[in-house]
């Protein structure tokens, strides 16, 4: 009996030494790489792409006349009229900007052109339709009865300046004397010395 309990005694601590002697794995950590990959995408997609930016175009403008610089300008695509005027450091005072659309949209290679009202003036001049002599004063036009063709007719006076004379007189009746034509707008200084020679008051 004692032989057999000493048996059992070795066969029970060769076991529990064979279980003490196994080790437990240990478990490796689980790397999530999965979102570290999507935020890198994340980040190439926040990056601007340089194809992706349009270079930004430009034209040439030529700019002449009435302005403090003349000459020729590079401006953004899509500028404006004023915008070339204020690179040729603004109009001249005695530039005529009546005609002139300073929103229109400039183009490449465009000329611009700004003319004195002098200059307007004399381009409504038109001599060919005035056969008046300065010595014929009973030819002279009437501008307290011409109609508008006829004031045409006088050197210096267009269109425009025919209507203002006939706004003028309609609103403070008959011209007293051929020098109040100067409080018509348009017609003061050379521009009435030009005119004064070929007008009369009846």
């Amino acid at each position: 009996m004692k032989i057999r309990n000493i048996f059992f005694i070795v066969l029970v601590g060769i076991t529990c030494l064979s279980f003490t002697s196994c080790k437990v794995p240990k478990e490796e950590p689980v790397v999530i790489e999965q979102a570290e990959e999507s935020s890198e995408e994340q980040k190439e997609q926040l990056k601007p792409e340089e194809d992706s930016v349009p270079e930004e175009a430009w034209i040439w403008v030529d700019i002449s006349g009435a302005v403090h610089s003349p000459g020729v300008y590079c401006l953004k695509q899509g500028s404006r009229v004023f915008e070339a005027v204020e690179e040729a450091g603004g109009f001249l005072e005695n530039a005529d900007t009546t005609g002139i659309n300073q929103a229109s949209i400039l183009s490449d290679g465009e000329k611009l052109q700004i003319y004195t009202i002098e200059e307007v003036e004399q381009m409504e001049i038109q001599p060919e339709n005035f056969s008046v002599s300065r010595e014929n004063t009973e030819a002279k036009v009437n501008i307290n009865t011409a109609d508008l063709a006829e004031l045409q007719q006088i050197p210096g006076v267009g269109e425009k300046k025919a209507q203002s004379i006939m706004e003028y007189r309609a609103s403070k009746g008959k011209f007293q004397s051929i020098e109040q034509l100067q409080e018509v707008p348009g017609i003061k200084g050379k521009t009435f010395d030009k005119v004064k020679d070929y007008i009369t008051v009846k």
